[in-house]
Parts: structure tokens; sequence; C-alpha cells
């Protein structure tokens, strides 16, 4: 009895560990090395009125195609979406530090802006990026 009560506190022990370092590799991936001033996870604007999320949907043609999604923070409604990329190349979003406009970054493609423009986010091709947005690639 006592070495089937040690072999299920080894298995539990071991268990633990390993969702550990599970856990550990899952939030090293969004550092600032590995992904600069971008994240895949939830962002807030400079004065958290809007924050944004990423999601991936698959198009028409089968391909997986990224989803950012903008919400007010404090009623949580959807205020506007737009598809910067496919997904497979995609490497986070980040706001700007004093304004509402949202940067993508993605392999293939490069960095983009979304400048903020009447309750919309429209891409801004000759947007320059400012020095405090820092890209995977820096």
């Amino acid at each position: 009895m006592k070495r089937i009560f040690l072999f299920l506190l080894s298995l539990l022990v071991l268990f633990a560990i390993i969702v550990r370092l599970s856990a550990n590799s899952r939030s090293a991936g969004s550092t600032k090395e590995n992904w600069g001033s971008f994240t895949p996870d939830k962002t807030y604007s400079y004065d958290e009125k809007y924050y944004a999320l990423q999601s991936v949907y698959e198009d028409e043609f089968g391909s997986r195609i990224i989803k950012v999604t903008v919400y007010s923070s404090g009623t949580d409604e959807v205020i506007a979406e737009f598809s910067p990329a496919r997904a497979r190349d995609f490497w986070g979003i980040c706001w700007e530090s004093d304004t509402y406009n949202i940067w993508t970054q993605s392999a293939d493609i490069g960095i983009f802006c979304y400048v903020y423009q009447d309750g919309a986010w429209i891409r801004d091709e000759d947007a320059k990026r400012p020095p405090d947005i820092v890209s995977k690639y820096d």
C-alpha cells in the first residue's frame, strides 16, 4: 500500500512540474525579447479607454487570418475590427504611447500602423514608427 501511495505521489509531483514548466515556456514566449513592443495578448490604449484582442479566423480560401477587435473598456462593446495579416506570420499588436493608433507586426509584410479616424482604424501606409515601438526584428 505504501508503494502505491509513493508511486501516485511521484506521478502527482511530476505532473505539477510539467504543468509549471509548460506555463513558464508559454509566458516566456511573450517577453519583449521575443515580441518587442508587440503582444499576442489583450492590450490597452494609453488611457485604457480601449483594449484590443487578436483572434484567428479562416477565410473563404482556407487561410488563417488575424482579426484585431477593439473594445470599449467601460462597456466591452465592440468598437471596430480589422484584419491586418495571415496568422502564420503575425507577431502581435501594440498601441502608440499617446494616441489610439495601433501597430501590427508580421514577418512577411512588415510593420504597419492603423490610424484611429472617426471610430475606425485605417491602415496608413506612410506612417512613421515611433522610436519607442520596438520590432521583434530590431
